[in-house]
């Protein structure tokens, strides 16, 4: 590991991706293009569960509703018609709330600090953050070496 490894806060993955028209046809391709696009899945992502759970989570909060775990897994084994792995589920629920974008308090998830905003007003919010806080530590970094060229 590299020794600077250990400035790292966090990080995000934005990428800028085309968005055909037969993406928007269906609910799964639309998650799918999101979770791709916000970083959330890597590309030829084969497993699914993340992207379930996130397809949940974009449901409920739609709905204005802030679900449990429980209730968040009994939502995917209604959609899939098997039983989830808790585990699993928690797991992904546990890195999502880790990068930021859901927070859990009181036992229930929900995505922005759940004053019910529209989804694009979340996310928007959420990344433009986390880049002026980045940029701010490099801007500083910046200045200080053109300083040192001078």
């Amino acid at each position: 590991m590299i020794p600077e490894a250990r400035f790292i806060k966090s990080e995000i993955i934005i990428r800028e991706l085309s968005l055909p028209d037969d993406v928007l046809l269906a609910r799964k391709s639309i998650v799918r293009w999101l979770a791709l696009s916000l970083g959330l899945i890597m590309p030829n992502e084969s497993r699914t569960l993340l992207l379930d759970t996130f397809d949940a989570l974009l449901e409920f909060h739609i709905k204005g509703e802030f679900p449990t775990t429980k209730e968040i897994i009994e939502r995917l084994e209604t959609l899939s018609g098997k039983k989830q792995n808790s585990k699993a589920v928690y797991y992904h629920l546990q890195r999502l709330t880790e990068i930021g974008i859901l927070t859990r308090n009181k036992g229930r998830y929900y995505f922005g600090d759940g004053d019910g905003k529209a989804l694009t007003e979340i996310f928007r919010e959420f990344y433009k953050n986390k880049t002026n806080t980045a940029f701010a530590n490099i801007e500083k970094a910046l200045s200080r070496l053109e300083s040192n060229y001078k």
